[in-house]
């Protein structure tokens, strides 16, 4: 059997902390480079830099339509398939090692805080976080993006503030349209399976609905949308000149919107407990 002697065992440890120390410190300076672009992108905002003219108004429509409107129906069909697969599975197991009472509280907090926000994050993450880096990307490859600066108009108001927002909109409503399908086509299909009371269960559900429980879902799903929207357009924005950069970028932006998402996730959960 092969040995490593002493010292190379002590370079193999002292290399494997060096790679930890670097991938921490560009962790962190990642962290301070996106939270900057996002301050950068709202703070420096006042009505006056015409945020809301017609095309800025246009670009915004057309973001809010692409991220919302049309992911409406893949998120219907989600909820739908998760309502029927999943939540009524959990009605039956939960129904069956716990009370009535205990059951509406624990599905209120699993489909409404967890899975809800979660499922549709993941959805924005691949369908709308993809399309906005590939989108900025080929502009600034193409020149739009220069071009426009050339001409005095501000990257932050025409490309990156409307299609956060639409964003965090988007992800909002999107969330609320999930768990409202999720728990109509559970409590339905657990009515028509298993000896339970849809109606019964809904209204007690939607009793425990409260505003702070409003609030922290709404909160949560800002949250979601504002980081996967900052991510998005920072990624975009980070293409220079080659194509390949737009996979490159767009491979990024979803791995770190995914980390960030349960990261946030995790520390709501830890908040709530």
């Amino acid at each position: 059997m092969h040995f490593l002697p002493p010292f190379h065992c002590h370079v193999e440890i002292m290399t494997f902390f060096a790679w930890i120390g670097r991938r921490s410190i560009a962790s962190f300076l990642y962290v301070i480079d996106l939270t900057y672009f996002m301050l950068r992108t709202f703070f420096i905002w006042r009505p006056h830099r015409h945020v809301f003219n017609r095309a800025v108004y246009s670009v915004f429509l057309d973001q809010l339509i692409l991220t919302g409107i049309n992911a409406t129906a893949i998120i219907s069909f989600l909820a739908m398939f998760v309502g029927i697969a999943i939540a009524s599975q959990l009605v039956f197991i939960m129904a069956s090692i716990t009370g009535a009472n205990d059951l509406i509280k624990i599905l209120s907090r699993l489909i409404l805080s967890e899975m809800g926000p979660l499922i549709t994050g993941f959805v924005m993450i691949g369908r709308s976080c993809s399309a906005i880096v590939v989108d900025l990307g080929n502009s600034k490859i193409r020149g739009e993006i220069a071009s426009l600066e050339y001409l005095g108009i501000d990257i932050e108001d025409y490309f990156v503030l409307p299609r956060i927002l639409s964003m965090v909109i988007s992800q909002v409503i999107l969330a609320l349209c999930f768990s409202a399908v999720m728990l109509f086509f559970g409590m339905v299909f657990s009515s028509l399976i298993y000896d339970l009371s849809a109606q019964k269960s809904i209204e007690e559900l939607l009793s425990l609905v409260n505003m702070n429980n409003l609030f922290r879902f709404m909160l949560k799903n800002c949250l979601f949308g504002l980081t996967v929207g900052t991510i998005a357009c920072f990624h975009g924005l980070a293409v220079k000149n080659s194509p390949t950069q737009v996979s490159e970028q767009m491979q990024k932006a979803i791995v770190r919107s995914i980390v960030f998402l349960l990261l946030l996730d995790g520390y709501f959960i830890i908040f709530t407990l």
